[in-house]
């Protein structure tokens, strides 16, 4: 029977474990008491009271059975005994109770999967009968080749999971080292002796166990024995055994698997009954936490966190940012743990098995700054952290120690002797000390950091002491917010206690080295004051519009979001203003009567239209406005009315879609439909706003109803269609999806749901058939996976069957970032990397121009598969490839001439504006404008036999997203200034690629302007020299070599044997000529940009040829 605890200081919370901070030790290494030079249980109990003074709560010993220490005691010789170095089961007892009155529980481990081959059983197991239950205490077998799917994971050192054993004259199976033969849960035996075991600890005080290397424990074959059903029956049964007797104390999983695997060992998926593991490790957020770092983008952490599985309410998380492994690198991909190795790892001594063995100090080159930024989000993430001891001092390790024990060296506690440690003779040590001049124990001890207010020990502890005071930090619900700025992490963390008291916890961090700002969406928390939780400092209240932040390098702030009464005493509220809306009575909400109307058209919407983006007249006078229908859509109490406006403006009328809906005053807190409101509405004593129906919550999730339902509403003479594709079937949205509204649209207005899907509202209506319907729906249908799949669209149909695209829908690609915007800031990095000569003394960088070579590569490769994708053989007449004839050259001709003289003309007259050596460039560009005019048609002609196709049209950086480091092609309604028949028209594919290849060249230009960085030096320009360089040349190499490669079978047939080269040169010099043209009109600063390219492809010309 369970033997009783005593009351001891614990407040009797079964879920004590979601609240805890532990604190692993390791006993050989944290103290030694008789000077013998290996830590023991007395030696621990003199330093638990530095211990209970850090803020941990919880202690996790490692093994400290008796064990021969070839594993360092994950090696068990005797599960019920003490490993005599350590001390004796009276010592242990000591310990649990001396740790218990100073209200710190124990964790210790119940190594099941595996014993020592000097254990009693498997001395009596080798010796005993083949097939006896005593000798199928393990797993034995007459050969070495089964189980031959199975993995091996200490490749360092072993070459098979079996090893022979000469006494039993048979193999026996090992997941680890050849001197740990596993056990076998098949013989109900083994089963029965491990509860045996466990019911021994827990009887004697023990709060929880961490059960190593779970996910092995059962082998089946035909599997890669990893996560059997066969291993959740046997955790099942020790949970049900914890449950039934010991209903306060806690099991812990180790499973170095995916989340999704994870998941399973609390027991079952989907939240599932939690009848497993209470807690487990989340090996994946670790690794991407330093990944976060080395890239300076909150990616890798936000997207292994949107990867995490919900679990079940008694269940959590453990995270943590080292331990007595090594920095286990098996949960990333190959392509990551590449990266982590070259960038915190480059001595490759420092690698291990899959990982790392530095500490974290040694990883992080003794940033503080760092180092208290990983803390911050390990202590204020999804779980419970878990802090290895040095770690709050900053100590080293000695990667020239075998195995891991480099990063299990002795507590440096003062610069005593062996570090405080022990007294004993160096040479009789466990391990030698850390005594380098950065981290030996002269530099790095507990005594000196104690007394030092401002040192990492006190700054940890102050730390711990805030978090200790907020339930939200264990238990609470995660909220990621999304700034634009992608090196800005930032979320919020929620508790509402049994009392009904709800903390809001608002985290941000900079993964950035520069300071970075960030506007972040908070209007929900309108009215609450954000009070620094370090320093107690109150900020700025939250209103409607986006809060803004500036941190410091590596900085993170804790906000607690508290009432307006804790508003700072300096802060002076602005005085405000209504704006002065008409005032629409109406009758019923679902209809707009004559008189609404005129006041919209005559008065709201010519004030209201020049201050939205996505209207294109913003110059023009506007001379009229005419609502040409309001459809009512949506759930009847709240119903939207789907409209289109005429708007007539600069001697042309344009069509518009501005759906309207109603904003009640009772909801008023939201931001967006308030600023984008252009009326006040009253019906009865009921009041409100009119407003963009967009920004309404109701109208998006009804437009997803509207296409699952299939909905057709009639619309004057026509009807407006719901039309899914197959697609939208395969996506399950919660009752309550969020909504996210992406606010950098130009033309359009775009709305993420539910994080899976963007709804995207196409504002200028046009007749016919819209190429980003088209093109979405076409490869989708052909399997082209690197778009936003299309999941549907919303059109109006007229009398006569014409279409006017009015919304798309598309998968949504979780992100990264645009192309333009991801290279720009890695390009920046390699700039600061080249400033400061490499990363560090080591040289630990993974270059950031091998990543923009690598995406580069890539980028040209999906490029010409999404060409291959649009040449196939196809009925759909939009789509069928077509050769360039002879009309096809001579039109491309005439416009391409258009464009290139029109871009001279403009150099002309803007030579005054120019600098010496941009007026030479447009003197030299003038002199040739004969010779390149006429090469124009030169270029055409030699097109003559190749392929002409559906194309993106409008392709460069900003319209490619980088997703796990690979492209996503978006936006294909090409250039808005066009009509939809010419931007449906069949190119040469090279359009695109003279586009992109463009997109490098400004891409170089930023990098050389200097245009994020203030630092302007010699030793800097240099820098950006050399890195735009190499940029410029490397960019254009890898993207062309990785295009040709993709689309060698691509059935061009050009007449003329150079007629790729001369197709290239040609849409090269249109985009240049429409660059030279558009810069001189809107950015005069940037002329020089497109001028040097379009010298270039003169000089280019005149030395003979378009190559």
């Amino acid at each position: 029977m369970a033997r009783a605890r005593k009351p001891a200081a614990f407040i009797k919370d079964p879920l004590w474990y979601k609240d805890a901070v532990v604190y692993q030790v390791h006993l050989k290494s944290f103290f030694d008491s008789n000077n013998d030079g290996v830590g023991d249980f007395q030696g621990l109990i003199d330093k638990l009271d530095y211990i209970a003074d850090l803020g941990v709560n919880t202690i996790w010993l490692l093994p400290f059975y008796p064990s021969p220490r070839r594993d360092d005691g994950y090696d068990i010789a005797e599960y019920r005994g003490v490993h005599p170095d350590y001390g004796t089961m009276a010592d242990a007892r000591r310990f649990i109770a001396e740790a218990h009155k100073r209200g710190l529980r124990v964790i210790t481990e119940l190594v099941i999967n595996h014993t020592s081959d000097q254990h009693p059983w498997f001395q009596r197991a080798r010796k005993a009968k083949k097939g006896s239950a005593a000798r199928d205490f393990y797993v034995w077998s007459d050969t070495d080749d089964k189980y031959d799917g199975t993995r091996i994971i200490f490749l360092d050192t072993e070459t098979s999971n079996w090893t022979w054993d000469p006494v039993a004259q048979q193999y026996f199976w090992h997941r680890f080292y050849s001197h740990q033969p596993d056990l076998n849960f098949d013989n109900p035996q083994v089963m029965k002796a491990v509860l045996s075991v466990m019911r021994y600890w827990l009887d004697l005080g023990i709060d929880g166990l961490r059960l190593d290397a779970i996910p092995y424990l059962v082998e089946r074959d035909g599997t890669n024995n990893e996560n059997l059903p066969e291993t959740h029956a046997v955790l099942k049964a020790i949970r049900a055994e914890i449950d039934a007797n010991y209903p306060d104390r806690m099991l812990l999983a180790e499973a170095n698997q995916w989340p999704e695997d994870t998941q399973l060992y609390f027991g079952g998926e989907d939240g599932g009954p939690g009848d497993e593991c209470h807690m487990a490790f989340h090996f994946p957020l670790m690794p991407r936490m330093y990944m976060a770092l080395a890239q300076e983008d909150r990616f890798p952490i936000t997207d292994i966190l949107r990867q995490t599985p919900d679990i079940p309410e008694n269940c959590q998380w453990a995270i943590f940012l080292r331990n007595h492994d090594e920095l286990t690198l098996e949960m990333v991909t190959d392509k990551e743990r590449d990266y982590l190795w070259n960038y915190y790892a480059s001595d490759k001594r420092a690698r291990i098995n899959l990982g790392i063995r530095r500490r974290l100090a040694p990883l992080l080159e003794r940033d503080r700054r760092r180092i208290e930024l990983l803390n911050s989000l390990l202590l204020s993430m999804p779980g419970t952290p878990v802090i290895y001891y040095g770690d709050e001092i900053g100590m080293g390790d000695n990667i020239f120690l075998g195995d891991r024990d480099g990063v299990r060296t002795p507590m440096q506690w003062s610069v005593d002797r062996n570090g405080g440690f022990s007294r004993a003779d160096p040479p009789s040590l466990v391990l030698p000390p850390i005594m380098d001049p950065l981290y030996g124990y002269q530099a790095i001890n507990v005594e000196a950091q104690q007394r030092d207010p401002h040192s990492l020990l006190n700054w940890t502890r102050r730390l711990l002491s805030i978090r200790k005071q907020f339930k939200a930090f264990g238990r609470g619900t995660l909220k990621m917010l999304a700034p634009s700025n992608r090196r800005i992490l930032a979320y919020i963390r929620e508790f509402t206690t049994a009392t009904g008291e709800t903390e809001v916890i608002f985290c941000v961090a900079n993964v950035s080295r520069s300071a970075q700002a960030a506007e972040l969406e908070l209007s929900h928390y309108a009215g609450m004051v954000p009070v620094e939780m370090v320093g107690g400092s109150a900020f700025p209240p939250i209103g409607q519009l986006p809060y803004l932040l500036t941190l410091p390098p590596y900085g993170f702030y804790w906000f607690q979001l508290a009432t307006s009464h804790q508003m700072p005493s300096w802060h002076q509220e602005p005085v405000e203003t209504m704006p002065d809306f008409q005032t629409l009575v109406l009758k019923r909400l679902d209809t707009l009567t004559a008189s609404n109307k005129r006041i919209l058209e005559t008065e709201s919407l010519p004030a209201y239209l020049p201050k939205r983006r996505w209207f294109a007249s913003k110059d023009a006078t506007i001379n009229s406005i005419k609502i040409c229908y309001s459809v009512p859509f949506g759930d009847p109490q709240r119903p939207v009315l789907l409209s289109e406006i005429a708007v007539e403006a600069g001697g042309r009328t344009d069509f518009y879609q501005l759906p309207l809906g109603f904003l009640d005053e009772g909801d008023f807190d939201i931001a967006l439909p308030q600023q984008l409101a252009m009326a006040r509405v009253r019906r009865g004593p009921q009041v409100g706003l009119l407003t963009d129906a967009f920004a309404l919550k109701q109208f998006v999730l009804g437009v997803l109803q509207g296409l699952r339902e299939e909905q057709v509403l009639p619309c004057g003479d026509g009807e407006i269609r719901f039309q899914p594709m197959a697609q939208l079937a395969d996506i399950d949205l919660p009752a309550e999806a969020e909504v996210r509204y992406l606010t950098a649209e130009q033309s359009n207005s775009s709305a993420i749901v539910g994080g899976s899907m963007m709804i995207k509202v196409l504002r200028r209506v046009s007749a016919g058939m819209h190429p980003e319907l088209e093109m979405g729906s076409f490869l989708t249908e052909q399997g082209f996976t690197h778009i936003s799949a299309m999941l549907g669209q919303v059109s109006r149909f007229d009398k006569n069957g014409e279409q006017y695209a009015l919304m798309v829908v598309q998968r949504f690609l979780d992100n990264q970032g645009d192309a333009w915007e991801w290279t720009l800031h890695t390009l920046d990095r390699a700039v600061r990397d080249q400033i400061a000569g490499g990363v560090s003394l080591h040289e630990n960088q993974f270059s950031a121009l091998e990543e923009l070579e690598a995406f580069n590569r890539l980028l040209g490769q999906r490029l010409g598969e999404m060409h291959m994708t649009l040449a196939v053989q196809t009925d759909n007449q939009a789509f069928a490839a077509e050769p360039t004839k002879p009309a096809d050259a001579k039109d491309w001709t005439q416009l391409i001439s258009g464009q290139v003289e029109h871009a001279l003309d403009l150099l002309q007259s803007r030579r005054g504006d120019l600098d010496r050596k941009a007026t030479a460039l447009v003197d030299q560009l003038l002199g040739q404008r004969k010779q390149l005019v006429a090469e124009v048609k030169r270029l055409a002609d030699r097109t003559l036999g190749g392929l002409r196709t559906r194309v993106h049209g409008d392709l460069h950086l900003g319209q490619i997203l980088v997703a796990q480091g690979d492209a996503y092609f978006i936006d294909f309604e090409g250039e808005p200034a066009r009509s939809l028949e010419e931007r449906r028209s069949k190119l040469s594919p090279f359009k695109d690629v003279a586009g992109v290849l463009r997109s490098f060249e400004y891409a170089t230009a930023m990098t050389l302007r200097n245009a994020q960085s203030s630092d302007s030096s010699e030793a800097a320009d240099q820098a950006r020299r050399n890195i735009s360089d190499t940029y410029q040349q490397s960019a254009r190499a890898v993207f062309l070599e990785a295009y040709r490669e993709a689309t060698a079978e691509l059935p061009h047939a050009w007449k003329d044997a150079a007629g790729a080269d001369a197709a290239l040169a040609l849409f090269s010099l249109e985009k240049t000529a429409y660059e030279v043209a558009y810069e001189a009109e809107n950015r005069p600063a940037w002329l020089s940009v497109p001028l040097q390219g379009l010298a270039a492809l003169a000089q280019q010309i005149s030395d003979g040829g378009s190559q």
